[in-house]
């Protein structure tokens, strides 16, 4: 089974954001996808920046892409034709939120594939809920699922 993984420098706490998280994740079927966080590095942008340099290293940097203000925006049937080109060209697709102080030069030269979910700011925990939803649309498209109607 092919392995979405999002990385979150930061815990998520609110209970009523987990519990539509977990509504998506639990409806998945074509591929696993994993939730790693760790607590916040608060102001620390370095020990940040060596967490997700440490964290990332055993996977292809050409299947990592940095979600930022900056980055590239998508529709939803873009974004659902890129997780379904992904998916199919490789074992594994990993999306990484920053912490509150945004990532470090260095790690955006490391990684150099950026992407926005919306020209609006999110609150981390929001942009979270949105990417899983996101992905569990794009999921609803690629099998053909009423959801996206």
């Amino acid at each position: 089974m092919k392995k979405i993984l999002i990385f979150c420098p930061f815990e998520v706490k609110d209970k009523s954001l987990l519990t539509l998280e977990h509504h998506y994740l639990k409806q998945l079927k074509i591929f696993d996808l994993e939730i790693r966080e760790c607590k916040s590095f608060g102001e620390n942008q370095m020990r940040e920046s060596q967490y997700l340099i440490k964290s990332l290293k055993e996977f292809d940097r050409q299947n990592i892409y940095l979600f930022r203000e900056k980055g590239g925006l998508m529709n939803t049937m873009d974004f659902s034709k890129f997780i379904d080109k992904s998916i199919g060209s490789a074992d594994h697709l990993i999306f990484v939120f920053s912490g509150a102080k945004g990532f470090s030069q260095e790690v955006l030269e490391l990684f150099p594939h950026h992407l926005s979910l919306s020209k609006l700011t999110l609150p981390h925990k929001l942009a979270r809920l949105v990417l899983v939803e996101q992905i569990y649309r794009s999921h609803s498209i690629i099998t053909n699922h009423p959801y996206h109607n």
